[in-house]
């Protein structure tokens, strides 16, 4: 964006100058957007605290998340749920507690959408555009859903008489293959 400069003006025969404008625009959320994707991340790092690898990955998840938020970096954003979705298999691999499980999945999901939603809107609008809200209702709106979702899959598992965590974890990742396919 350029600004162009009286200096040229009034008959002195000069072409106008131009100068660089100050207020480029910046495509990254604002840190009002971080708090929203970092809570749901945090539950499902430390859901997957109980299974050592899955424990690191989550880690890793989480700071991906937090990282490519900040940025605005979709592709960093994606790599931070894969990493959750990773150690949230690894604990069911490993056989976690269901419920745990359940909850790394569903809050890990809760924190891919929201941090997907903060940067593509902060892609839209800008940086300076106050988006802490409707990051904040989106992500309210995504935890309910999920949470839904979880005590259904919980309620599903437990009627049918348990049977190997990992399966109702696959079950969560066709959830979520699902809801990404959808969703283009």
């Amino acid at each position: 964006m350029v600004a162009m400069s009286d200096a040229g003006s009034a008959g002195s025969g000069a072409p106008p100058t131009r100068e660089p404008a100050t207020d480029r625009f910046d495509p990254r959320p604002g840190r009002a957007a971080l708090p929203a994707v970092l809570l749901p991340a945090v539950v499902a790092a430390l859901a997957l605290l109980a299974s050592g690898v899955a424990g690191l990955l989550g880690a890793v998840g989480l700071g991906l998340l937090a990282v490519g938020t900040r940025a605005g970096r979709r592709d960093a954003v994606g790599a931070g749920a894969v990493a959750l979705l990773a150690g949230t298999l690894v604990a069911g691999a490993t056989g976690a507690d269901p419920a745990l499980l359940l909850v790394a999945g569903g809050a890990g999901l809760v924190a891919w959408d929201t941090a997907d939603h903060a940067v593509g809107l902060a892609e839209q609008v800008g940086r300076r555009a106050a988006i802490g809200r409707s990051v904040g209702v989106h992500a309210a709106g995504s935890g309910l859903l999920a949470a839904t979702g979880v005590a259904v899959a919980y309620a599903a598992f437990r009627s049918t008489g348990g049977g190997t965590p990992l399966a109702l974890v696959l079950l969560l990742g066709g959830g979520i293959a699902l809801l990404r396919v959808l969703r283009r």
